[in-house]
């Protein structure tokens, strides 16, 4: 017998400041600038835009400020006027990456 497999989305490379509420699953990088543990948070910014991160305990744990990272995740639509939010799935040590030429990549690669 065959195991039925719910597929996933591809992730789409996105910079934050192009997430729209028609996503559905991104890459995003940022520099981690703030974790909230009430609810499981960090705040991800590029330079020019930061957006929230959901996160499981472990993944949060493992989360620390000043460090640069990709988070692969589920695009969380507003509510009410707030701007869309992650629910991170992912998240991946970009520490040697030069933010600044990744962004010129990501502009480059959208013309």
């Amino acid at each position: 017998m065959e195991e039925s497999r719910k597929k996933r989305n591809v992730a789409v490379e996105k910079s934050i400041s192009e997430l729209t509420k028609e996503d559905t699953r991104v890459k995003i990088v940022g520099t981690i600038i703030e974790k909230d543990s009430s609810n499981n948070s960090i705040v991800i910014d590029n330079g020019n835009a930061s957006i929230r991160v959901l996160l499981n305990q472990e993944l949060f744990e493992k989360a620390l400020i000043g460090k640069i990272v990709r988070v692969i995740g589920l695009v969380v639509p507003p509510l009410q006027g707030e701007s869309v939010e992650l629910q991170g799935e992912i998240v991946q040590d970009f520490s040697e990456l030069d933010l600044e030429l990744y962004e010129k990549y990501l502009k480059v690669k959208n013309l």
